[in-house]
């Protein structure tokens, strides 16, 4: 018989339940159905978060590039889900604005122009300098030991980077420190705004185009940024943290000019 999880989300129907397990009262029945449809809508969902992720993860490693078809069945069969988990994920990250969805064409990757990636660099810039100003005028000494604590682990996360370059634990210790300075500010919808530009997949592909000295000026900005916030010193602490997200935003700008350069050729 087939299980509950194995089902797909379609309309439960009344008279099979009755047939596979027997005869029951109405109340029993409805009960029945109340579990088969929670187990399903779990099922899927948890299907939808693992599409999600690895569609996510696939447009962050380069794996989909900007502008390229993302087909549900394609996705489907290399995950091991239907395509309805799939549309789902589509879905949320097309709410995102990390892919686009036109009726009859399918999803693609969504493409930015260099002005789009100047504008999400420049609204993340004032953010995360205004965050800083707040976890200055806010911090405790068990935030500013924390703070100090994750700037080492983003060096050490620097020191162990992979020969193949995989950025994920790089990536994974700047946006621990990012969203410390921004909780120690005690601002939550400061935090709800950061998490917005942190988790888009253009954000975190930032660290593929630096290279091994740009990276390391990461990290030293990341230390004088956290020492700025232990010594009190709002004004040069959003300073720096503006300065350092500017930086990047120019580097990942003229990564987009000339690929859009070299697509014209």
């Amino acid at each position: 018989m087939e299980t509950p999880i194995a089902r797909s989300s379609r309309a439960i129907n009344f008279d099979k339940i009755v047939h596979e397990h027997g005869k029951f009262d109405q109340i029993e029945v409805e009960s029945i159905i109340f579990v088969y449809r929670s187990e399903v809508n779990e099922a899927v969902e948890d299907q939808s978060s693992r599409a999600y992720r690895a569609i996510r993860n696939g447009i962050v490693t380069g794996r989909y590039r900007p502008g390229q078809r993302l087909v549900e069945s394609t996705i489907a069969s290399l995950e091991g889900v239907s395509r309805t988990p799939v549309r789902e994920a589509l879905r949320w990250l097309e709410r995102e604005g990390v892919v686009d969805i036109e009726k009859r064409r399918g999803a693609r990757v969504r493409r930015l122009s260099a002005e789009q990636v100047s504008d999400l660099y420049e609204l993340r810039a004032r953010i995360e300098g205004h965050a800083c100003e707040l976890a200055v005028s806010r911090a405790s000494k068990e935030d500013a030991a924390e703070l100090c604590a994750l700037a080492d682990v983003f060096d050490t996360s620097l020191a162990e980077l992979p020969e193949d370059r995989d950025f994920a634990g790089v990536r994974a210790a700047n946006a621990a420190l990012d969203r410390k300075i921004a909780k120690t500010g005690g601002n939550p919808f400061l935090v709800s705004a950061l998490d917005a530009t942190l988790e888009n997949p253009l954000v975190l592909r930032t660290f593929q185009y630096f290279s091994q000295q740009e990276l390391g000026r990461s990290g030293l900005f990341h230390q004088l940024i956290v020492s700025a916030i232990r010594e009190g010193r709002s004004d040069r602490a959003a300073r720096l943290m503006i300065e350092h997200t500017l930086q990047a935003r120019d580097k990942l700008v003229a990564a987009f000019e000339s690929a859009f350069e070299e697509s014209r050729e």
